[in-house]
């Protein structure tokens, strides 16, 4: 129900935020400048925090709809405009960085066992990946929600998806 941040050129943790009450650990992820710290918290919570000011509390906050969802991960696509939430609930979420909305959901991958799935976006942004519990690597299209593969290779669940940024 904590995160610390730290500046590695300096001894000691720099600050930390508290998520009283959530039960759950918080998502986390830096925006593409790394001024901005997203949070997903207490099951429906976005918390977005500017880095210089972060004791202050956010400076915005907002709901994702839906039933409350366990964060698996959050992050930025490329220029900061979206965040995408994966979750153990069996879906990956895209969210207005800015007014919060909901754009779109990504289902489709299994998570009978409500596994923490983490979902990211290619380098480009044009799509979402996914990670299942049938040892597959799920990929929609970002702006519509339409599946482009679900590609095996892994024998168990693929709990941990990354891009590449540069390709």
């Amino acid at each position: 129900e904590t995160m610390r941040t730290w500046d590695l050129r300096v001894p000691g943790c720099l600050g930390v935020l508290r998520f009283p009450g959530s039960g759950r650990r918080p998502a986390v992820s830096f925006d593409p400048e790394g001024l901005v710290l997203a949070a997903g918290v207490g099951g429906n919570q976005v918390k977005l925090f500017d880095l210089r000011f972060a004791s202050k509390g956010p400076f915005a906050t907002f709901s994702v709809p839906g039933e409350p969802r366990d964060f698996a991960s959050i992050c930025f696509n490329f220029d900061g405009k979206l965040m995408l939430v994966g979750t153990a609930q069996g879906a990956a979420v895209s969210i207005d960085a800015f007014k919060g909305t909901e754009l779109q959901t990504f289902r489709g991958h299994a998570n009978k066992m409500g596994l923490p799935l983490e979902a990211c976006f290619s380098a480009d942004g044009a799509q979402v990946m996914s990670g299942s519990e049938d040892g597959k690597i799920w990929r929609w299209r970002t702006h519509d929600a339409s599946l482009v593969a679900a590609q095996a290779g892994h024998r168990g669940p693929v709990t941990s998806v990354k891009c590449n940024p540069t390709r």
